[in-house]
């Protein structure tokens, strides 16, 4: 049985926001979900890549003591360590710009880990309220599950692992202990959480999932993420590919031969959920565009599979 947070002593949390700073309406619906918390034993900090002084506005706007960290510099991997080194709580909670939260949300993911000192960190259901019913909706859904087989994700429940995004709080010794974030990347960035989680688990930590606490996700990753690469090109593709390989091949000895069809998916189904994805968009794309964006795809899945069983054997010998 789970204690109320009411039932235990009240732990002090910090929650620290991962941002570039860009998205100051984003920014501003987030810390108004934490302002309205039931649970208010806690400090904001803002991880920023920029616009610190008009974030230090927006707090005071809101009427919160926040404090912001701006580093200049955008790499989500480095920006959430310096928040969670400079962090004060015994719990650190660490949150996506794009999110808000109900207000129950500390209370209900704090009564879990604090229920249980094996548990490192606790995660919420994430609801995005842009979610379609339709029948098109339903049948995309039904396609890109089967498609995800070869995914990493598909593999997790069987290997009694537990994921988070980054709508998770964790005790701050559970962060330390699992080396933080991986900074051995550079932008565009994607799975570092998954890689977090997983080695964290790998210290001896429980990760544990709070479904009745929930936050809202407002932004459409895969959408964003069309967008960005029509603008930036294939090079930015391969970049993304290459590191979401990489997190998930280093844990080779955890997920087995899982890593391997990932890179698969990776080399030649992504692209083309990618140009699936333009299509929708009805934008106009060349031939070319698109041969380089599968002959990068299936190189940067190459590199990240080898890169990061690279890695996992270093740890190894060390």
């Amino acid at each position: 049985m789970i204690r109320d947070i009411g039932d235990v002593e009240k732990p002090y949390v910090t929650v620290v926001i991962n941002t570039t700073g860009k998205n100051i309406a984003s920014i501003k619906r987030l810390l108004r979900s934490i302002k309205m918390q039931d649970f208010q034993s806690y400090e904001v900090i803002i991880a920023t890549e920029s616009n610190g002084d008009e974030l230090e506005k927006l707090c005071r706007q809101l009427n919160m003591n926040c404090k912001v960290i701006e580093t200049g510099y955008w790499n989500r991997c480095v920006t959430g360590n310096v928040g969670i080194l400079r962090s004060r709580g015994e719990l650190v909670a660490i949150l996506e710009d794009d999110v808000a939260l109900e207000p129950s949300w500390l209370s209900k993911l704090i009564a879990v880990l604090t229920s249980d000192k094996s548990i490192g960190c606790t995660y919420s259901a994430v609801v995005n309220p842009f979610e379609s019913e339709s029948i098109i909706a339903k049948t995309n859904h039904f396609i890109v599950k089967v498609l995800n087989a070869l995914r990493i994700h598909n593999h997790f429940a069987r290997k009694k692992l537990n994921v988070f995004s980054l709508t998770v709080i964790c005790r701050k010794e559970a962060l330390l202990k699992a080396g933080l974030f991986d900074m051995n990347v550079e932008e565009p960035i994607v799975g570092e959480d998954y890689d977090l989680a997983i080695r964290i688990q790998k210290t001896g930590f429980k990760v544990a999932t709070v479904n009745r606490a929930k936050a809202f996700h407002y932004s459409r990753h895969a959408h964003k993420r069309t967008l960005i690469a029509l603008d930036k090109g294939p090079r930015w593709w391969e970049m993304l590919v290459e590191n979401d390989t990489y997190f998930f091949a280093k844990h080779y000895d955890a997920l087995g031969f899982a890593v391997v069809s990932h890179a698969i998916y990776n080399a030649f189904f992504s692209p083309l959920a990618l140009i699936l994805r333009i299509v929708k968009l009805r934008r106009r794309i060349r031939i070319t565009f698109l041969v380089e964006i599968f002959l990068r795809s299936i190189k940067a899945s190459f590199i990240g599979l080898i890169k990061g069983l690279i890695v996992k054997k270093k740890s190894e010998t060390h």
